[in-house]
């Protein structure tokens, strides 16, 4: 086993079975880059890594965060990580795995203590659990699932704003004095 350490506190621990190619480069603010090699696992503690692979999926894995990266998915085993750029690659996080509609994509991915929530933050991602295809999580939103990857723990979304509310409410009061008023002028009617 072979261990190399960055100075911020990022660890990667890579078993070798003969010659592992190298499939990206890993960097850890102002500490320069290391080659990465298929299997490799990352440790952050205080501070975020960047990962780029070869094959343009970028990683930046959060701090006090911990994953193992391959050449065609990683597997997130605690904290969270922003992915991007990942159209035929998954990540792996409990027994879900999250993969991309489109390579433009972009997700956050966090484990907490009995969810998992999945962001979308571009693009929309396929939640699957076992290979059965659970949900899709749409651009701009996300959803928390129970850390068994069973079903949906909730969806969020921003909630109205009371001005938002009060605005749906004055327009429909519009729209309805508005239709009032136009079947009394068909009929030759005031509506006063």
């Amino acid at each position: 086993m072979k261990l190399t350490a960055l100075v911020c506190a990022v660890v990667f621990s890579v078993v070798c079975f003969g010659a592992s190619p190298t499939i990206g480069v890993v960097s850890s603010l102002g500490n320069g880059e290391t080659s990465l090699t298929a299997g490799s696992t990352l440790k952050t503690e205080g501070s975020a890594s960047e990962v780029r692979l070869d094959n343009g999926v970028a990683v930046r894995l959060a701090p006090r965060s911990a994953g193992t990266v391959f050449g065609d998915h990683a597997v997130l085993e605690q904290g969270a990580a922003r992915v991007s750029h990942f159209g035929g690659y998954a990540v792996q996080v409990g027994d879900l795995t999250v993969a991309a509609d489109t390579p433009e994509t972009q997700t956050v991915i966090r484990m907490q203590r009995e969810t998992i929530e999945i962001a979308s933050l571009g693009g929309p991602v396929s939640v699957t659990d076992g290979g059965a295809m659970m949900t899709r999580v749409a651009a701009g939103t996300k959803m928390s699932f129970q850390k068994s990857g069973a079903s949906p723990a909730t969806t969020t979304k921003k909630p109205l704003s009371e001005t938002k509310v009060w605005l749906f409410v004055i327009g429909g009061v519009a729209v309805a004095a508005l239709a009032i008023g136009l079947t009394a002028a068909a009929q030759g009617k005031s509506p006063f």
